[in-house]
């Protein structure tokens, strides 16, 4: 399963388009977020609702199967309790918000963050994230926006 990741796009929907056009492989498009957008404005993205998108009527959060378990998506870092995650079989969870990458593993579960196509606040480019999983692994590739 190949996923495309972004956070905290701020109206930027212009390069939305553009990474569909260059990434047409993926399985699966994901928004993470302050795209102050509404959910049909990203299509073909799948997103969940930010603290900055007032009018969308998108969930706050989102749950997909993979290979290696469940992906939870959620704009937020989420206070998560790695055995509560674990029992309902959560193995990745995607969020936005802070406008820094992440990979990063705790216990069984990866945290990812793609960063931020507006505003990047780690001292790295603008990016977004490609994730590839298949069977037991887990592949990230994070990707700069000049």
């Amino acid at each position: 399963m190949k996923i495309l990741l972004v956070s905290d796009t701020h109206g930027n929907n212009e390069v939305l388009d553009k990474l569909v056009k260059l990434h047409p492989d993926m399985d699966l498009y994901l928004h993470l977020g302050d795209s102050e957008s509404t959910p049909e404005m990203l299509r073909p993205f799948v997103t969940v609702k930010g603290n900055c998108d007032y009018f969308s009527t998108a969930d706050e959060k989102f749950m997909v199967r993979t290979d290696v378990g469940y992906l939870f998506a959620t704009h937020k870092p989420p206070l998560v309790d790695p055995i509560e995650a674990e029992k309902c079989g959560i193995k990745i969870i995607c969020h936005g918000h802070t406008h820094k990458r992440r990979f990063e593993k705790i216990g069984n579960i990866v945290y990812i963050n793609p960063g931020a196509i507006s505003y990047a606040r780690d001292g790295h480019d603008l990016s977004y994230l490609i994730l590839e999983i298949e069977n037991d692994r887990v592949k990230h590739t994070f990707i700069n926006i000049k």
